[in-house]
C-alpha cells in the first residue's frame, strides 16, 4: 500500500498538470536560462553567479524583500571557522564591512560590534543583496512577491513553472534548469521530487544523535530515556528574530496584541523560570550597532520567541497556512514582550528593563517593524542522489578525519545545532526534547565535513537543483542548515546552470569537480 507521503505527492503532479493546463490558458510564457524561486541567501547566489555567468535568470520570490532571515533578524553570519569560506559569502561580509565604513567609520565605538561584517543590522544585510542584484540587473530579473503555483515536469526533466505575480496574474516560465532555493524544498515539491520532513531515529542511518532524546547541553552530554532515538514528526521550533532598541529618538513602542489572551498561556510559565533561579535575567538580545538588539528563540528556557509544535506543519503547509502561522509566531512574540513589560508577577527589574524597550523604527517598516520572514530552522529534505548524515561531520579514528566524498562543492563546519522540538511538556529534568547544542560549537561532536554535489540532485528530475532543502538527515541538516553553506552551495548552482547551458546539458550530467575551484571555493577541510 502506497504510504501518506507518496500518495499525496503523486496526487498532487495530477493536481499540477491540470493546474498548468488552466495557467497556459490565462497567462504569458516566457523563456529563460535558469528559473530560481526563492530569494533566501542560497537562492540569491545562485541567481547572481548564473546571472553573472552570462545566462538569462528570473528570480522569483514569494516576499517582497531579498535576503531571507539574513535580512529577517539573523543578524550573524553563522561560520564557526570563516575561513572555511571563499565565494559570495566573502563577497558578501566584503559588501557589509564597506557599508559599515561608510556609515559609521572605523573609529566609531559601534564599530567592534560588526566584526568586521560578519554581524549586522537586517536593513544592512538587504541592502548589500540589494546591491548585488542591481549590478546583474540586465540578466536578472527579480520577481518580488511571485507565489509558486505549479510545475510540469516530462522526462525527468521540468519543462515549466507557474507563478502568480505580486498584480494577481500568473506568468509561465520555461528554462534550461530550475533551481530550488527555499527553506522549504517548494519547486522540489511541486515537481513531485521525493523528500523528507520527519526526524530520523537512530537505526536508520547509524546516527547516534537521531531520534527522541533529551540533551543536558551544559555538560554537553544526552540524557537516556527509553524512548531516545526513536522517529518522530516533531520538528524544531521556529521563531520571530525581533529587532528591538531602547533608543527613545528610534523607538516604537509596543502595542498590546489584540489576541494577548490566547497566547498568554504560553507565557505564564515564564514566571516559573524567575521564582526557581533557573532564569535570572532578561536582556533585551544580542548588542548591534545603533542601540539595536536581536532577539532569538532560547533552546532550553520554558517559553522564550521559540513556538515549540507550531513548527510541524510549515514545511508542507500551502502559502495561505503558513500566512496563518507566521501570524502566530509574530502575535506570539508580541506577546512575550507585552507580558515582559507589564505583567505585576515579572520580577520589577525584568519590568523596568523592558519598559526602555521598542520596535526600532529602521528595521522592517513596512512590516510595523516585525520582520517579514520567521526563522524558518528546516523545511523539507529531497531525496537526493547523495545523502548527507551524521557521519559526514564526524572523525572516523582510524583516518583522523571526517569522510571523503565524491564530488564534493562545499564544507559543512557548524556545530550539530538544534532548537526544542517538542514543547516543555515534554521536558525531562527540565530539558527541552530534541535539542542539540554544544556551548563550544568547534569542539564538539561535529566537525568539518564535505557536501556532496549529489545532495542538491533530487533522483527523479535532471535540470533541477536544490541547495537549500538539501537531501540530508535531521541530524545532519543542523549542521547544513547556515547560510553560509547554503550561499557555497547556492553559488555552485548558479555556475552549474551555466556549464551546462554551455554543454547544452542537464546539471545532472555535468562533472561537477571543476566548479568550486572557479569560484575560489574550498572543498575539504584537510587540504
Amino acid at each position: 500500500m502506497m504510504d501518506r507521503r507518496r500518495f499525496m505527492q503523486a496526487t498532487a503532479g495530477v493536481w499540477a498538470a491540470s493546474q498548468m493546463v488552466q495557467a497556459q490558458e490565462k497567462g504569458a510564457t516566457q523563456d529563460c536560462d535558469v528559473f530560481v524561486y526563492g530569494s533566501t541567501p542560497g537562492g540569491l547566489a545562485a541567481a547572481i553567479e548564473a546571472a553573472r555567468q552570462g545566462c538569462k535568470v528570473v528570480l522569483a520570490c514569494p516576499k517582497m524583500h531579498a535576503g531571507g532571515m539574513t535580512a529577517s533578524g539573523l543578524c550573524t553570519t553563522d561560520a564557526v571557522r570563516q575561513h572555511l569560506f571563499g565565494g559570495l559569502v566573502l563577497e558578501f561580509i566584503k559588501g557589509v564591512r564597506e557599508e559599515y565604513v561608510r556609515e559609521l567609520g572605523e573609529n566609531s565605538p559601534d564599530w567592534p560590534l560588526t566584526r568586521e561584517g560578519w554581524f549586522y543590522e537586517p536593513s544592512v544585510a538587504e541592502k548589500v543583496f540589494d546591491r548585488m542584484l542591481e549590478v546583474e540587473a540586465e540578466r536578472l530579473t527579480f520577481l518580488r512577491g511571485a507565489h509558486l503555483i505549479s510545475a510540469v515536469t516530462r522526462e525527468s526533466r521540468i519543462a515549466s513553472v507557474t507563478v502568480e505575480l505580486s498584480d494577481g496574474k500568473e506568468e509561465t516560465f520555461r528554462a534550461t534548469t530550475f533551481i530550488d532555493g527555499t527553506y522549504e524544498g517548494d519547486l522540489a515539491a511541486a515537481a513531485n521530487v521525493p523528500y523528507r520532513v520527519s526526524r530520523e531515529g537512530k537505526e536508520e542511518f547509524g546516527e547516534s544523535l537521531a531520534g527522541i532524546h533529551y540533551m543536558d547541553w551544559k555538560k554537553g552530554v544526552q540524557i537516556v530515556t527509553p524512548d531516545t532515538g526513536e522517529p518522530s514528526p516533531a520538528i524544531q521550533a521556529f521563531c520571530a528574530r525581533c529587532i528591538f532598541t531602547d533608543d527613545p529618538e528610534k523607538r516604537i513602542p509596543f502595542e498590546k496584541p489584540e489576541n494577548y489572551e490566547q497566547h498568554l498561556q504560553d507565557l505564564l510559565p515564564m514566571l516559573q523560570d524567575f521564582e526557581s533561579g533557573r532564569v535570572k535575567s532578561r536582556s533585551l538580545g544580542s548588542k548591534l550597532v545603533r542601540r539595536k538588539y536581536q532577539l532569538n528563540g532560547s533552546i532550553d528556557r520554558q517559553t522564550s520567541l521559540n513556538c515549540p509544535g507550531v513548527s510541524w506543519a510549515w514545511p508542507e503547509a500551502d502559502r495561505f497556512h503558513r500566512e496563518r502561522l507566521e501570524k502566530f509566531h509574530l502575535d506570539h512574540a508580541a506577546s512575550y514582550v507585552w507580558f515582559l513589560q507589564n505583567e505585576p508577577r515579572v520580577p520589577e527589574k525584568v519590568r523596568a528593563l523592558w519598559k526602555t524597550a521598542g520596535l526600532h523604527k529602521d528595521e522592517f517598516p513596512d512590516n510595523g517593524h516585525w520582520p517579514w520572514q520567521i526563522y524558518v530552522r528546516q523545511g523539507r529534505r529531497i531525496e537526493g542522489r547523495s545523502m548527507v548524515t551524521q557521519h559526514n561531520f564526524i572523525i572516523d579514528e582510524k583516518t583522523g578525519r571526517t569522510p571523503k566524498v565524491e564530488h564534493s562543492i562545499a564544507i559543512g563546519e557548524h556545530s550539530f545545532d538544534v532548537h526544542p522540538c517538542h514543547d516543555r511538556r515534554y521536558a525531562v529534568d527540565g530539558w527541552m526534547e530534541g535539542v542539540l547544542w554544544y556551548p563550544k560549537k568547534a569542539n564538539g561532536p561535529a566537525q568539518p565535513g564535505q557536501v556532496p554535489y549529489g545532495a542538491m540532485l533530487p533522483k527523479t528530475i535532471n535540470n533541477l537543483l536544490v541547495p537549500v532543502a538539501l537531501s540530508s538527515t535531521h541530524i545532519a541538516m543542523s549542521v547544513l542548515r547556515m547560510e553560509p553553506l547554503w550561499m557555497t552551495t547556492g553559488q555552485i548552482a548558479g555556475l552549474a546552470a551555466a556549464v551546462a547551458k554551455e554543454s547544452s546539458t542537464d546539471v545532472a550530467n555535468l562533472d561537477p569537480d571543476p566548479l568550486p575551484k572557479k569560484l575560489n571555493i574550498q572543498v575539504d577541510p584537510y587540504s
